[in-house]
C-alpha cells in the first residue's frame, strides 16, 4: 500500500491525523529508496556516524517518503527532489537550542541570525522551536551550523543523481515529529475537500 492510499484508508477509518502520520512516516517504507533499500543505509549510517545519535533516530519525510510533496503537490522525481531527513534526539535539539541561546545571549541579541530573503531568520527559528524542531538552516552564524551544512552539503553531493539535496532538522521528540506531519495530512485533507 503505497502513501496516498494509506492516508486514504486511515480517514475512512476514522484515524486521527497523528495515528494516519506515525503509519506512513514511522512503519511505512520510503517511496524514494523502493530498491534502493542499501543507499538508505549509506546515507542514515553516514548521518549516524556524523551526529554519533542512534541509527533508529533518522527518519525520512516528505515526498522522498510519500512519493509526493504535501504542501507542492507535486510527485517525487529522482534527481529533481529533496531529500528531507528528520533527526529525532533530545539531546541533538537541546545541544542545538543552548548553543543558540549561548550565542544569542539568551535571544536577546539577534544580530547572529543570518538573513534569508531579506528578512532575518530569527522568528522562523523561534517559531520552529515552539513546535519541538530545530532547522540548523534557520540558526545564528556559528561553528556547529557550519560543520553541520557542510556535512549535508557533501552528502548532497555524494547522491545527487537521486536527490536535489540532502536536508535535515532536529525534532526534540517523536510527538513533535508526529505532530509536524500530521499537520501535512491535515493540509492534504483540505486541498482535497476544496
Amino acid at each position: 500500500m503505497n502513501a496516498i492510499q494509506g492516508i486514504k484508508k486511515g480517514l475512512t477509518q476514522g484515524d486521527s491525523s497523528i495515528e494516519i502520520a506515525r503509519k506512513i512516516f514511522l512503519s511505512y517504507q520510503s517511496y524514494a529508496f523502493d530498491g534502493k533499500e542499501d543507499i538508505e543505509f549509506e546515507i542514515k549510517n553516514a548521518i549516524k556516524k556524523y551526529l554519533k545519535i542512534p541509527f533508529v533516530s533518522i527518519q525520512i519525510a516528505g515526498s522522498a517518503k510519500s512519493g509526493f510533496s504535501f504542501f507542492g503537490q507535486t510527485l517525487f522525481t529522482e534527481g529533481k527532489s529533496d531529500l528531507d531527513v528528520s533527526i529525532i534526539s533530545l539531546e541533538l535539539y537541546n545541544r542545538f537550542l543552548e548553543i543558540s541561546h549561548a550565542e544569542t545571549n539568551g535571544f536577546t541579541n539577534l544580530s547572529a541570525f543570518p538573513l534569508h530573503k531579506g528578512k532575518q531568520t530569527n522568528t522562523q527559528f523561534i517559531n520552529n522551536m515552539r513546535k519541538g524542531y530545530i532547522n540548523p538552516f534557520f540558526m545564528p552564524d556559528y561553528q556547529e551550523k557550519r560543520e553541520w551544512l557542510d556535512f549535508f552539503r557533501q552528502l548532497s553531493n555524494n547522491y545527487y543523481k537521486i536527490f536535489k539535496n540532502i536536508n535535515a532538522g532536529i525534532y526534540s521528540s517523536e510527538y513533535f515529529f508526529e505532530y509536524k506531519q500530521s499537520e501535512c495530512i491535515e493540509k492534504l485533507v483540505v486541498i482535497n475537500s476544496e
